[in-house]
C-alpha cells in the first residue's frame, strides 16, 4: 500500500513538473505564456508577430494578403509591382474566416486599405474545422466580438501539449533559445522566407471528411464584404491552389465532390465573384518546381497565381467564376 501510494505521488509530482515546463515554454503559444522571455518557439506565433508588425508598422500599408500557410509564399514586392500599392502579407497557419474578419477590423484600425486579396483553403468553411488555439491567444481575439468573451479563453489542458512531441519540442525551444540561434521564417511586411525544393511533391492536410458550411463563418465574411463596401476596398477572393493529385483526390470522392462545389459556390454567393485555382487548369503545374507540398504553392507559382487575378498573365491558370 505504501509503494502504491508513494508511486501515485511520485507520478502526479513529476506529470505536474512536466507539463507545468511546457506551459512555462509554451512551444506552440496557445497561451501567450513566455516565462523565461525567450526569442523564439518551436512554431513561429504568426498570428502575434504579425500582429504587432501592421500594428507598429511605419508603413502606409494600402494593400494587405491574408489566407492560411498556403498564403505565406505571395511576395508582397510583386504585389507591390503589379498594384502600385503598398501592401503586406498578413496569412498566417491555420487561419479561418475568425481571422480574416479579425484581420480586417485590426487593418482599418490602422491604415486606409484600397486592396485586401483573400485566399481560401476548401476546409476553411466547415463547421469540422476548429478555430485553431492559437487564435484565442493572440491579440487578434480582441477583433472577434461576435463571440463572447468567456469563449474565447482557453483552459490550461491543451490536448497538443500531451503529447511526447510537446516534450520534446519544449526541450527544443530551450536548446535553441539558450545554446543556438533562433531563426524565424517571417520577414519584413510579413513575407515568409524561401525554404528547401522538396524531393517528391506530397499529399498533406487532406482532412476534409464531414464537410459542412459553418453559418457563423459565411456571417463573417458577409461582414467582411460589408466593410470593403463600406470602405471603398477592392476584394480579390481565390481558392488556394491544389496541386493535381490532391484535387483529383477531392474530385473522385462521392462525399466530397459535392462539398468541394458547394465550398465554391458558397463564396461566389458572398463575393459575387472568386478565382478558382482548384481545377484541373493545375495540371501543367504538378510538381516540386511550383509546390512545396499538395497544398502549399511555392514562391514562383504564388507569384503567377498573382499575375493571373491581377491582369498581367490573366486567365492561364484560375477560373473566374461569378454569380
Amino acid at each position: 500500500m505504501k509503494f502504491i501510494l508513494t508511486f501515485a505521488l511520485t507520478s502526479v509530482l513529476f506529470f505536474s513538473a512536466l507539463y507545468g515546463l511546457i506551459l512555462a515554454v509554451d512551444p506552440y503559444n496557445k497561451f501567450g505564456f513566455n516565462l523565461f522571455h525567450f526569442e523564439t518557439k518551436a512554431v513561429d506565433f504568426a498570428r502575434e508577430n504579425k500582429f504587432n508588425q501592421v500594428e507598429h508598422g511605419q508603413k502606409a500599408y494600402t494593400a494587405f494578403i491574408m489566407g492560411s500557410s498556403s498564403a505565406h509564399r505571395y511576395l508582397t514586392s510583386e504585389l507591390n509591382r503589379l498594384t502600385g500599392l503598398i501592401s503586406y502579407n498578413y496569412s498566417t497557419q491555420s487561419a479561418t474566416p475568425e481571422d480574416y474578419i479579425a484581420m480586417t477590423r485590426h487593418v482599418l484600425t490602422k491604415y486606409k486599405p484600397k486592396l485586401i486579396l483573400l485566399s481560401f483553403g476548401f476546409e476553411e468553411l466547415s463547421i469540422k474545422t476548429k478555430t485553431d488555439d492559437m487564435f484565442y491567444s493572440s491579440p487578434l481575439k480582441n477583433y472577434l466580438k461576435e463571440v463572447p468573451e468567456e469563449e474565447k479563453d482557453t483552459g490550461l489542458f491543451n490536448n497538443s501539449y500531451l503529447t511526447l512531441e510537446a516534450i520534446a519540442d519544449s526541450f527544443k525551444v530551450i536548446w535553441v533559445n539558450l545554446f543556438g540561434t533562433p531563426l524565424h521564417a517571417y520577414l519584413a511586411d510579413g513575407d515568409h522566407v524561401v525554404g528547401s525544393v522538396p524531393k517528391e511533391l506530397k499529399i498533406n492536410q487532406f482532412g476534409y471528411a464531414g464537410f459542412e458550411v459553418d453559418p457563423k463563418r459565411v456571417n463573417y465574411l458577409k461582414t467582411i464584404r460589408e466593410l470593403a463596401l463600406k470602405n471603398n476596398i477592392r476584394l480579390i477572393v481565390f481558392t488556394s491552389p491544389l496541386s493535381l493529385e490532391h484535387l483529383q483526390r477531392i474530385q473522385s470522392d462521392p462525399e466530397l465532390q459535392p462539398s468541394h462545389e458547394l465550398f465554391k459556390k458558397t463564396l461566389v454567393d458572398i463575393f459575387g465573384e472568386v478565382w478558382d485555382f482548384q481545377t484541373e487548369a493545375i495540371a501543367p503545374y504538378n510538381s516540386v518546381e511550383y509546390f512545396s507540398d499538395s497544398n502549399h504553392p511555392n514562391h514562383d507559382f504564388s507569384t503567377m497565381v498573382l499575375k493571373d487575378m491581377l491582369g498581367e498573365n490573366p486567365g492561364k491558370i484560375g477560373i473566374l467564376l461569378k454569380k
